[in-house]
């Protein structure tokens, strides 16, 4: 992961284009398990309404970032933001997530928990590969209970989790 990215995330924090971010993907994966492969780094921020999310898509136009696809070239490095507006787990995993350290740069990235919960929500196959290795470094109380808030008809979670349980 390169730091002249989490640098200009801090920057962006500090000046109020965005109010709060995590690491996510596969680069949090990686903290919690083993390096993985990935073109991309997937970053969520917090948006409590979708005018901060305006206020920062006008500043990534404003500031001349190259678009390719989905993803926001910073520092040659393809970046992928998920906004709070995605899905309402969003805000939450970034409130809870674990304060660390990247090369001495302060950053953030999802817990263990909330992780597992977006992987169930992506739900690919190099997503259901991983999860089994998380599990055993969550705690499983905590996970049912943001599993089982965030299911729904359209991402049932608890279903999908315990195929995973059911497998391993």
């Amino acid at each position: 992961m390169e730091e002249k990215v989490l640098k200009r995330l801090n920057r962006m924090k500090k000046t109020g284009v965005i109010k709060d971010y995590a690491i996510g993907g596969a680069h949090a994966v990686a903290y919690y398990l083993e390096p993985v492969k990935t073109i991309d780094l997937d970053i969520f921020i917090y948006t409590a309404s979708d005018r901060d999310f305006y206020i920062f898509r006008n500043y990534i136009k404003k500031s001349g970032f190259k678009m390719r696809g989905t993803h926001v070239i910073v520092d040659d490095i393809p970046v992928h933001f998920l906004p709070g507006s995605l899905h309402p787990f969003i805000n939450e995993a970034i409130k809870m997530a674990k304060k660390i350290r990247v090369k001495n740069i302060s950053t953030k990235v999802l817990t263990v928990e909330y992780l597992i919960l977006s992987l169930l929500l992506a739900f690919r196959l190099k997503d259901r590969m991983v999860i089994p290795d998380l599990l055993q470094l969550a705690e499983k109380d905590k996970l049912e209970k943001i599993v089982k808030r965030f299911s729904d008809e359209e991402y049932p979670l608890d279903q999908r989790l315990q195929r995973i349980l059911e497998s391993i």
